[in-house]
């Protein structure tokens, strides 16, 4: 699994940015058992995009819905992000959604595995990504 995902990221299929700030905002918060609180992933990522706004950079590609207006609207963007980039990690089984808890679980079979240099490979590759 953990192979399988490398894999996936190494494939580098951006439509738009979703899956790097995304996993980002994911490492930066996922507590020692996999888990990471949607709500404080979700401020990372839009965070992300309102400070590319701020510095007057392009947010995405044209067609990106993301604006300092629809930044507002949480609900919209918790769902966006839930729909892609997140279902992107949750149909290959990386990552789970519990609604009840409210968070974001990485598989644990493959959180098991992940040590922290992988986390950094991750990390480097969204930023190089981003870049």
């Amino acid at each position: 699994m953990k192979q399988d995902f490398f894999d996936f990221l190494e494939e580098r299929d951006y439509s738009l940015s979703y899956k790097m700030p995304f996993m980002l905002s994911f490492f930066k918060n996922v507590n020692s058992i996999g888990d990471a609180n949607i709500e404080e992933v979700l401020n990372d990522y839009i965070a992300f995009y309102e400070d590319r706004i701020e510095r007057g950079l392009p947010v995405d590609r044209p067609s990106c819905p993301y604006n300092a207006e629809t930044l507002k609207d949480r609900k919209l963007i918790k769902s966006n992000m839930l729909t892609n980039p997140f279902e992107k990690f949750e149909r290959k089984r990386f990552l789970y959604h519990s609604k009840d808890l409210d968070v974001i679980s990485m598989n644990h079979a493959l959180f098991a595995r992940m040590e922290e240099a992988d986390f950094q490979r991750v990390r480097e590759q969204m930023l190089e990504d981003i870049r």
